[in-house]
């Protein structure tokens, strides 16, 4: 699971930027509107005389880029934030990891196979591969105990992504329920049949698995390194409080993958350094990565540094009251990110019980107003006919980029293909004709909803099933991003232009860390403090539709929190269920169940997932909206040399890529991507 904070995304160069990727909480009060217009006024325009030829990346060898995604740990067995697999994905490798072409192939595995259903996966791993500490020392070889003593340290620990192996791998959810003794662990299905052979043994046929273990759930770890950073870390006697495992300081963790953690600064920055000792260290060509911290205050501070031979790429902003000029002065060197899995969209939280970041709710009755509608099948569809996305998505890019992220449904509609070449996306539009009657494109790149008359009819019948108008909805704003303020001033007229005014959008002002806190981080339910929310988005684990499908699982699904609702996690799971059954949570874990029960005709299993996501359009209890951001922008990468996946960890690797002095060119881009498609 990758949950990923739309807050972060105008500066996560690694997935937008380099053309070989797809791409207790604190509490403030909302701001007076003095300080709402101080935070958001207009940056000073940049625009210096120096020409798109003459800029020159300074160091080839050394990257250097701006995030302000930071490290919040570094167990990668536990964390689900993407902010940290951003990270530890190059400081540790698994068994497997996709190419530039993002193909599966060998990692810490050279080979491996399953049996005739697929319920018994058997991986050889490669001999020789090193262990080492922060300061490039070998420590200890990558044997097959290290993955059983993964899973297990992840299960132990609650692992934010151990769901993912829960009704996958044998007797896992048992033992995270256990005593975690080595009696109950000898249940799970996993053993290291000799040093370099490990064994998964899973629930039932799972075709897919082989996808899922590029995701750090499944990653190794050294027993003896791990058990020597507290009485807490040993296996079997799990105590958090008495563990320094993985916590932020480099030699917390070993590293086995392709670059080793130098230093981090919080709110500075954060420096990689290559791990001469990998075993494919051929194939990383960069000596170092520094990721400096930028807050999104200043527009253009990556451009800027990158026309100082600094920055290896920036974003050309749509936003930019200059941006005709930076297009024409960047003529032929700009291009475009490609297409990615990552849906974002609007989170509704459907049982609110926190109002401490608020603008009307503290009048009871239009809190009890706003809770009716959300419950509300029209109520839902009237705020999704009434977004103009398109509008709001060319705030931070041109027209015709911004249209080019649209996405109408919540799963990557390129994730499989039926064994006729249908596409996933396909499947869903026929599924949703059929449950609904109604033909509607759900392809990406277009918006089949905006429609004012089509949102007064939603409010009409809406009005008749008893929701009193006009609606207050608190959203959350980070004030000190431009781009991220403007979306939402976008998002509060459109909708309040197409309702005539019944639809409100309250703009909550608060800063990024309380945003986070509320929006990204939060794990209790009752912390969700909004009624919708567009902080966070998804970004599949594995080459099936499971991975976007199970995260809206009335039972298990990771946004239940996003939500305000409980899953089975919580101590008063169960006291929401009306509510569940309301909005169509209940019948869409059904649709979900059926689908993952079928493993053996992989086409039927597709189309079943493919009814699950027609349902949750046709309920409305979640708004796909858009693609990761995407973006023009300027470039010294080489295009297409990193690897490349939409799946699990492999996207954030800096293996592979490569730079170059001059500004890659529109042209080249071109042929290396015609290049690419072709498999050259």
């Amino acid at each position: 699971m990758k949950k990923l904070p739309a807050a972060l995304l105008s500066a996560t160069l690694a997935l937008t930027l380099f053309g070989c990727s797809n791409g207790g909480a604190s509490q403030t009060e909302a701001p007076k509107e003095e300080e709402t217009a101080e935070a958001t006024e207009e940056p000073e325009a940049y625009m210096s005389d120096v020409t798109a030829a003459s800029i020159k990346l300074a160091d080839t060898e050394n990257l250097v880029e701006y995030t302000n995604y930071q490290i919040q740990q570094l167990d990668y067995l536990v964390t689900a934030l993407a902010e940290d697999h951003e990270y530890n994905a190059n400081f540790v490798d698994g068994l497997l990891e996709n190419d530039r072409f993002g193909t599966l192939v060998p990692c810490l595995a050279e080979s491996w196979e399953h049996n005739e259903d697929s319920s018994v996966w058997t991986f050889h791993l490669r001999p020789g591969v090193k262990w080492v500490t922060s300061t490039g020392e070998e420590y200890d070889e990558v044997k097959a105990d290290d993955f059983v003593a993964g899973l297990r340290h992840g299960a132990e620990f609650a692992s934010g992504t151990g769901w993912l192996m829960e009704g996958v791998i044998k007797y896992y959810t048992e033992y995270e329920n256990s005593d975690f003794s080595d009696e109950e662990f000898e249940k799970v299905g996993i053993k290291a049949l000799d040093d370099y052979t490990v064994e998964y043994t899973l629930e039932g046929p799972t075709p897919y698995f082989d996808s899922m273990t590029t995701y750090a759930v499944l990653y190794p770890v050294n027993r003896t390194f791990l058990e020597a950073q507290g009485e807490g870390c040993k296996l079997g006697s799990p105590d958090e409080s008495a563990c320094s495992f993985g916590t932020t300081a480099a030699d917390s963790i070993l590293y086995n993958g392709g670059f080793i953690l130098e230093s981090y600064d919080q709110d500075s920055q954060i420096t990689m350094v290559k791990n001469e000792n990998y075993w494919d260290a051929e194939h990383v060509y960069l000596k170092s990565v520094k990721r400096i911290y930028d807050d999104g205050s200043d527009p253009y501070s990556g451009i800027r540094s990158f026309e100082q031979g600094i920055y290896v790429a920036a974003p050309i902003s749509a936003q930019w009251e200059n941006f005709d000029q930076y297009m024409e002065k960047y003529n032929g060197y700009t291009t475009e990110s490609l297409p990615n899995p990552t849906v974002f969209g609007v989170v509704f939280n459907m049982n609110r019980e926190k109002f401490d970041l608020t603008n009307y709710a503290d009048d009871e009755e239009l809190r009890a107003n706003t809770h009716a509608a959300l419950l509300n099948d029209n109520f839902r569809k009237a705020l999704r006919a009434a977004f103009d996305r398109s509008i709001y998505l060319q705030v931070g890019a041109p027209k015709l980029l911004a249209d080019a992220t649209l996405r109408n449904i919540n799963n990557d509609p390129q994730v499989v293909r039926t064994s006729d070449g249908r596409t996933y996306g396909e499947l869903v539009t026929a599924a949703y004709a059929e449950m609904t009657g109604e033909a509607v494109d759900l392809s990406d790149g277009q918006d089949p909803w905006l429609s004012k008359d089509a949102a007064l009819d939603y409010i009409a019948k809406a009005e008749e099933e008893g929701v009193v108008f006009p609606i207050h909805l608190d959203m959350l704003v980070q004030e000190t991003s431009k781009r991220l303020v403007d979306q939402a001033q976008s998002m509060k007229k459109s909708v309040e232009d197409n309702t005539d005014g019944k639809i409100i959008i309250e703009l909550v002002m608060a800063d990024n860390d309380t945003i986070r806190n509320v929006a990204y981080y939060n794990t209790l339910h009752e912390e969700s403090d909004y009624d919708i929310s567009t902080f966070t988005g998804w970004s599949p684990d594995y080459a099936d539709p499971k991975s976007f499908v199970d995260i809206y699982s009335p039972v298990s699904g990771y946004y239940m929190c996003s939500m305000g609702l409980t899953d089975a996690n919580s101590e008063d799971y169960g006291d929401d269920d009306e509510i569940k059954e309301t909005i169509g949570l209940n019948e869409y874990e059904r649709l979900y169940r059926e689908a993952d029960a079928i493993t053996d005709d992989m086409d039927a299993r597709y189309e079943a997932f493919a009814k699950a996501d027609a349902y949750l359009i046709s309920r409305a209890f979640f708004l796909p909206g858009q693609q990761q951001t995407r973006s023009v922008r300027v470039t010294h990468a080489v295009p297409f040399t990193r690897v490349y996946s939409t799946t699990g960890m492999t996207e954030y690797k800096y293996k592979g890529l490569q730079l170059q002095e001059d500004i890659v060119t529109a042209a080249d881009y071109q042929a290396a991507y015609d290049a690419w498609l072709q498999g050259e």
